[in-house]
């Protein structure tokens, strides 16, 4: 009991580092003299980096042993919920000055692929790109079908990978390859990938967020570049798609939060028929109900990194119901924020429109309602 009061305690501490830092830091940031900033330049993003250091909060993804803080995911949760509440939060929460994300999966490197890989892009303020979902998947990795072939200590990759994030702010990638055995059997294994080796292809969604896709033909890989077994593969992303869901249904509240507040700001100056917006019964039903929910969202968020932490009991379901919940309220709220506000939602000044087109991206990143419903009912029926 005692370690985890002391737990809380220091999560509370960082919890309102965050808050500090979002404030003096990155705000002013997306602020310049002129305009909003859509994206933040490089020198920019090392400037807030270099501040996140200075505050303790560099490389939040990444093991200490590694240089990283170490955190729980139950703790980088909360805390990428608070570092999104910016304009451009939800994606790039506290504008990546808290360096790339590293899966899980990363801790099955050997040390040399360590040190050539995961401990320059910390030093660098970066992370390792996922390369896993293919255009007729579906969001069900059993459909995979990028192959592998080896070659005495070379393997020969063929297919095509699409809808691959965190570009930007990676220096190195991973692969979900079928590997192809002698028998014919196909063992899903995963791969290191060096990011200037790649031709990339780039696509721009709803004018606010970039994916990239690449086409492999007879790509030639070192075994060395193997992460874990061959084979483990499809175990190794399940669990980097469960922290996933967590940490885009935590950014997704934290979206919400700050939309919420804008809401609540708005109705309280807004007069219409001689009285504040506040005092009309359907806005306060509106933004109480938002609260409500919010609430509820944040507490599947956090039992779910609990359950994904340990691989409790449900631990891959109840992540995805988390991040079901969360983007499909996060979607409610910010609809709702931009009703009240009527045409002045969609001004410039305000980041209500963004996340209005980002969250509808989020509602179907790493794994679409559908999909969950679907594993839902599976559980009960």
């Amino acid at each position: 009991m005692t370690d985890l009061l002391i737990e809380n305690k220091d999560l509370s501490i960082l919890k309102k580092t965050v808050q500090s830092f979002i404030k003096e830091h990155v705000l002013p940031a997306e602020l310049s003299p002129e305009k909003y900033e859509k994206e933040l330049s490089v020198e920019v993003v090392n400037r807030l980096q270099a501040k996140a250091k200075e505050a303790g909060l560099h490389a939040i993804h990444a093991k200490r042993e590694w240089g990283g803080t170490g955190l729980s995911l139950s703790a980088r949760a909360v805390l990428l919920e608070e570092a999104a509440k910016h304009r451009l939060g939800l994606y790039h929460p506290a504008a990546d000055a808290f360096g790339g994300e590293f899966p899980r999966f990363l801790e099955k490197c050997t040390t040399e692929q360590i040190d050539r890989y995961i401990r320059p892009a910390i030093s660098q303020g970066k992370g390792c790109f996922v390369a896993v979902w293919e255009e007729h998947e579906d969001n069900h990795l059993e459909n995979l079908s990028t192959t592998a072939i080896k070659d005495g200590n070379e393997w020969f990759l063929t297919g095509h990978k699409t809808y691959i994030q965190n570009m930007s702010q990676s220096t190195f990638g991973s692969i979900l390859v079928n590997c192809q055995l002698p028998n014919g059997d196909l063992q899903p294994t995963l791969f290191l990938l060096d990011s200037d080796q790649l031709e990339w292809k780039e696509t721009v969604l709803i004018d606010v967020q970039t994916t990239h896709s690449f086409t492999l033909e007879n790509f030639c890989l070192q075994d060395s570049k193997r992460i874990g077994a061959v084979g483990e593969g499809k175990t190794l992303v399940e669990q980097w798609l469960s922290e996933s869901l967590i940490f885009l249904g935590a950014k997704s509240i934290g979206v919400a939060e700050k939309a919420l507040e804008y809401g609540k700001q708005y109705a309280k100056l807004r007069i219409t028929r001689g009285k504040p917006l506040a005092e009309f019964p359907t806005i306060r039903t509106m933004l109480a109900k938002a609260v409500l929910n919010l609430q509820a969202a944040r507490l599947m968020v956090s039992e779910a990194a609990k359950k994904v932490g340990t691989q409790d009991h449900d631990w891959q379901l109840t992540a995805q119901m988390a991040k079901l919940h969360a983007t499909e309220t996060a979607s409610k709220v910010i609809d709702d924020v931009l009703q009240i506000h009527g045409g002045s939602g969609f001004a410039g000044d305000l980041p209500i429109e963004r996340w209005y087109k980002e969250i509808r991206i989020a509602r179907v990143n790493l794994q679409k309602a559908e999909t969950i419903i679907e594993n839902i009912a599976k559980s009960i029926l």
